[in-house]
């Protein structure tokens, strides 16, 4: 059973926006070994609006590597904020689904200007540059904390090869 920590475990911004962003859109994911990827639809539509979200674990680690974070929700009217709610909602998920029960590190690669304007604002999970990489690539880290969050609206679709059927 899910059940929704306490309002001072996450920020207040979060807090303030998760139903919001519940309201509108939906999350579904499927497994795939280690590694999830997860797909933001909109619930009025049905139709899935992400490009790719895509996290795997590392056990040996101890830490969630997020390969791939494009919600696609800026493309749409009155989001703003959502995809930090977004993201949130979708490491806590993927913490809890591989049952994380410390605290535990985060790693991504993105653009110094995506971290700069999104990841660095994102209070919750204290990310910081850790290597500057080639042009305007930066290796980020941060810290999942291990917050008991309802995630029972997630539902899991099966894993799709289209590409096995060309």
């Amino acid at each position: 059973m899910h059940v929704i920590h306490p309002l001072s475990s996450a920020t207040a911004f979060m807090a303030a926006h998760r139903s919001d962003f519940f309201d509108r859109f939906g999350i579904s994911f499927c497994i795939d070994g280690p590694q999830m990827e997860y797909f933001v639809y909109q619930k009025q539509t049905g139709l899935d609006i992400s490009c790719s979200l895509t996290l795997s674990f590392d056990a040996v680690a101890g830490q969630v590597d997020v390969m791939t974070f494009y919600p696609g929700l800026y493309l749409h009217p009155q989001t703003h904020y959502f995809s930090a709610v977004c993201f949130f909602m979708v490491i806590h998920h993927f913490a809890q689904f591989h049952h994380v029960e410390r605290d535990c590190q985060i790693l991504l690669n993105t653009r110094i200007e995506v971290f700069d304007t999104f990841y660095s604002l994102l209070k919750d999970f204290d990310f910081h540059l850790l290597v500057n990489g080639k042009k305007d690539r930066v290796d980020i880290q941060g810290r999942c904390l291990s917050l008991v969050i309802d995630t029972s609206m997630f539902k899991e679709r099966a894993l799709e090869y289209s590409y096995l059927d060309k």
